[in-house]
């Protein structure tokens, strides 16, 4: 359903009117304050457009029809508008397509299966579907395209499928509620370069995942992770960012970590981890945040963490260290903050 404003007949025959360009390839309305309800727009073909950029517009109503009329749409863009209803199974149609994104809607699907999502597989280009910051709520199918799935109301398990995506890059499913294992065959999505699993109800990673050597960012936060990191974490060499916060990791902090010199960000606070800081932190030459907070780790702060000249933000506070704190390096710009509770 529209909302209270509508095009006016004048709005309308100007943008059927651009519409049907028949030579329109690439149409950018993108981040604008356009508003209304395209679905009111009727006899458009678009017989050569190949990407719409719409987003961060005040758009509402259902998905336009007409969009379906695009049989060369390779990249469709919606996200932060307010298109609402179900997403229709037609784009399984559209089979050039490459990227959709529509987050930040209110989108639903019509079955809890989201069965949209596995004819989209008729679309054997399509990279990359979001759909973060919907209303969606189900249980995330067997077939199903590259996806960016953050903050709906997923549930079940990761299903194995997803590791026959070979060209997969980006994988955002954080803030539903999956549960289970992280599927073994993850070591098989080699292109694989973004994982975020955060604020789920995961419990498991298997040992074959950390054969992912090129992945760069890692989100695992806020699940219910148990066991100690493993030694195969330094296996990782190009990662920049390990979000492994609100777990329930145990045991001590691999020194292998510092052999990661890529690394921007480390967060691992609010777990149950023991034994001292490792030395090798002070390897992380990259490094700019770190948070070590509310564990159980012991020992005296490592002076080799002076060395790490980009660190902008330090949190070791609700540990048991102890001893003097360094004063060289970025340890001036640190206030009692960073440590209390110590």
């Amino acid at each position: 359903m529209c909302s209270n404003f509508h095009i006016t007949n004048k709005a309308l025959t100007i943008w059927t009117a651009i519409f049907n360009v028949s030579t329109l390839k690439l149409l950018q309305l993108q981040n604008n304050s356009l508003l209304g309800c395209l679905s009111s727009i009727a006899n458009v073909r678009l017989p050569n457009l190949e990407k719409l950029y719409l987003w961060s517009n005040n758009f509402s109503g259902i998905i336009p029809p007409f969009i379906f009329n695009a049989s060369k749409l390779s990249l469709l863009d919606l996200g932060g508008n307010s298109f609402s209803g179900f997403i229709p199974s037609t784009f399984g149609n559209l089979r050039n397509l490459e990227l959709l994104n529509f987050d930040d809607n209110y989108l639903t699907s019509s079955a809890p299966e989201l069965s949209f999502l596995s004819l989209l597989s008729n679309c054997k280009s399509l990279t990359l579907i979001s759909l973060s910051n919907n209303p969606l709520d189900g249980i995330l199918p067997k077939t199903s395209v590259g996806l960016g799935l953050e903050d709906n109301k997923l549930e079940g398990s990761i299903p194995d499928s997803i590791c026959r995506l070979a060209e997969l890059y980006r994988l955002e499913l954080a803030g539903n509620k999956l549960y289970g294992s992280i599927p073994a065959c993850f070591s098989n999505l080699i292109a694989l370069r973004i994982l975020s699993l955060g604020s789920n109800e995961l419990t498991y990673i298997p040992y074959t995942f950390w054969n992912l050597k090129d992945i760069l960012l890692l989100n695992f936060s806020s699940n219910f992770l148990t066991g100690p990191l493993p030694l195969e974490i330094g296996n990782l060499k190009v990662l920049v960012g390990i979000d492994f916060s609100m777990n329930n990791f145990s045991g001590v902090i691999p020194t292998e970590i510092g052999g990661l010199k890529n690394l921007e960000y480390l967060f691992l606070g609010y777990n149950i981890l023991q034994g001292s800081i490792p030395d090798s932190f002070g390897n992380l030459i990259s490094l700019k945040f770190l948070n070590l907070s509310n564990n159980n780790l012991s020992g005296a702060i490592p002076a080799s963490l002076e060395k790490l000249s980009y660190l902008e933000d330090l949190n070791l506070s609700f540990n048991k260290l102890e001893g003097e704190i360094p004063r060289g390096g970025s340890f001036g710009n640190f206030s009692a903050e960073s440590f209390e509770g110590n």
